[in-house]
């Protein structure tokens, strides 16, 4: 198992618990899909599963070991994190944003050198943006900016990537692009991901686990195909909704259709 939370609460000082009793497990390979509607509390969960807030109560487990006991090396060798935006004060090319992401693996002192480039340039072919290599990523769009991310994330050699809404924003042909390096990513390099997301479709498309929350309290929990029904997604956003599916390619195609508001 590559990440366990077991109990997971987190609330701000002096207001109420936003979190209560999380409890989640990721395989190696797995993605997990986390939905619910906006400011009910899912990049605070994103954090607090790794380690970036701390759990009021409860805990989270990297590979078995309490992530309150290990080293920030130790965890961000082993994690990827693709935050929900990007806002640069310096400028950089496609390829040194790329090379950022061997930091933790470089000593406090040293510098990227010949074989970070490498690195970098190998990454940035098999994502497909050796394009980008000399663009600044102030002046790239949204969708060639966050397969650059991606590529930062992937050099890291992580064991789990996690993706903060890595689709808003982007259109439908650069929706389908992430999602697919998603899935890649996971069912083919055995590579844990979590994806906060607000399309239930998405998540039909890829994960194989979603953890749905709603402002009502409700958690729903478990296999994709159990979880993203019409009954949860209407209560979760207060939307009357009808699941669709069609046959393409010997392959269930699910989606999910808005009817009208709840």
């Amino acid at each position: 198992m590559i990440l366990e939370v077991e109990n997971g609460c987190f609330g701000y000082p002096k207001q109420e618990e936003i979190l209560t009793d999380i409890n989640i497990k990721l395989e190696e390979g797995h993605i997990l899909s986390v939905l619910g509607p906006n400011g009910i509390g899912k990049t605070t969960l994103l954090k607090c599963m790794i380690g970036l807030m701390p759990w009021s109560r409860g805990r989270s487990l990297l590979t078995g070991k309490d992530i309150r006991t290990l080293k920030s090396k130790e965890i961000w060798n082993m994690i990827s994190y693709i935050p929900q935006t990007h806002g640069f004060s310096f400028s950089y090319t496609g390829l040194e944003m790329v090379m950022l992401g061997r930091s933790s693996h470089l000593g406090l002192f040293s510098q990227p050198g010949h074989r970070e480039i490498e690195m970098a340039e190998a990454m940035m072919e098999k994502v497909g943006i050796t394009r980008l290599a000399d663009k600044d990523c102030n002046r790239m769009s949204g969708g060639e900016l966050q397969m650059v991310l991606i590529a930062r994330a992937l050099i890291n050699e992580p064991k789990l990537i996690i993706l903060d809404e890595p689709e808003t924003g982007l259109d439908f042909h650069n929706q389908i692009l992430v999602l697919n390096m998603v899935e890649k990513l996971a069912h083919e390099e055995n590579i844990g991901a979590i994806m906060n997301t607000h399309y239930p479709t998405n998540a039909m498309s890829i994960a194989d686990e979603a953890l749905m929350m709603n402002r009502k309290g409700d958690r729903f929990y478990g296999p994709t195909g159990d979880i993203l029904n019409e009954s949860n997604i209407s209560k979760s956003f207060d939307v009357n909704v009808v699941v669709d599916e069609i046959m393409y390619q010997n392959r269930t195609i699910r989606s999910v259709v808005p009817v009208s508001l709840a």
